[in-house]
């Protein structure tokens, strides 16, 4: 009878033994199927860190091909009345309320402007319209004929024009001072210029090229700016959304579940081992019974 119920002593020991063994490798499962999400939400969060880089990246490039010409617009550009007195490569703004005439030999050729000769105290400087001031620059030069010839008292005709100075190319400087030449007869009749052998005296090699920003056009800095700004608002909705922890929401809200499971796991843990205690107890004071009554 004693080795019987020793035997029955061994066995629930073992059992239990068992049934812990049981649940750990269920938990050490359960860990792994948990730990695969993790990793793959973290693939994510650093996806989207590779993302907002890029863009940032991306937002510099642009900036910087179009040297950066944004700081220019944005703080924008200088007014001047002598723009040949200005730096080369000055975003400036300029007045012009009077033509003395176009030089250029591709007049005629409307998209890519014209080159127009303007007076800017006492000197003649080279502005190049674009397409769209040409009707403007047109009845500018109309104007000042008729002002010149006293059939207008006054100049009221005027357009703003923004651009960049920049130096006059060898060969549309030999067209200026070619031009110059054949009309200096008449302006010096009417009293636009006095007779001079030095045509320098009036005239500049600087041009304003009308709607540039450093050398470059207007309307392509807006779209090359516009495009920046786009990337950069990009990276910095995915810094919020980092910030905010939308990428991070998955694991956290694994975890928490986790460490609840693992707290009514170790409730149950502490439930099962009193009850195992109490059974243990039960079976030694049973089998301490048995003992008795055998003896």
């Amino acid at each position: 009878m004693d080795d019987k119920t020793n035997e029955e002593i061994k066995e629930v020991i073992v059992e239990a033994a068992q049934e812990e063994q049981t649940e750990e490798n269920s938990e050490t499962v359960a860990e792994s199927a948990e730990e695969a999400p993790i990793k793959k939400t973290n693939k994510k969060l650093r996806n989207a860190l590779l993302r907002a880089g890029a863009a940032v990246l991306a937002a510099l490039i642009l900036l910087t091909v179009s040297k950066f010409s944004a700081i220019d617009l944005i703080r924008g550009a200088k007014e001047s009345d002598s723009v040949q007195d200005e730096e080369i490569g000055t975003f400036v703004k300029r007045d012009v309320f009077a033509i003395i005439g176009f030089y250029d030999a591709s007049a005629d050729d409307s998209t890519h402007g014209e080159y127009a000769l303007v007076p800017m105290n006492g000197k003649f400087v080279t502005v190049h319209f674009s397409k769209r001031y040409l009707d403007s620059a047109a009845a500018i030069e109309t104007e000042t004929y008729s002002y010149i010839n006293g059939s207008a008292s006054t100049l009221d005709s005027y357009v703003t024009v923004q651009g960049t100075t920049e130096n006059l190319s060898d060969a549309l400087s030999t067209k200026m001072y070619d031009w110059f030449e054949l009309n200096k007869d008449w302006m010096v009749q009417a009293s636009v210029i006095a007779d001079t052998t030095d045509n320098a005296e009036y005239l500049t090699d600087v041009v304003l090229e009308v709607d540039t920003v450093n050398s470059m056009s207007q309307t392509l800095v807006f779209v090359i700016t516009g495009l920046a700004a786009a990337f950069l608002l990009y990276a910095i909705v995915e810094f919020v959304l980092m910030a905010a922890g939308v990428y991070l929401d998955g694991p956290r809200k694994k975890k928490e579940k986790k460490s609840e499971e693992a707290s009514q796991e170790d409730s149950e843990e502490g439930i099962i081992s009193e009850e195992k205690s109490e059974n243990n107890e039960v079976s030694e004071t049973d089998a301490s019974d048995v003992q008795e009554e055998k003896e």
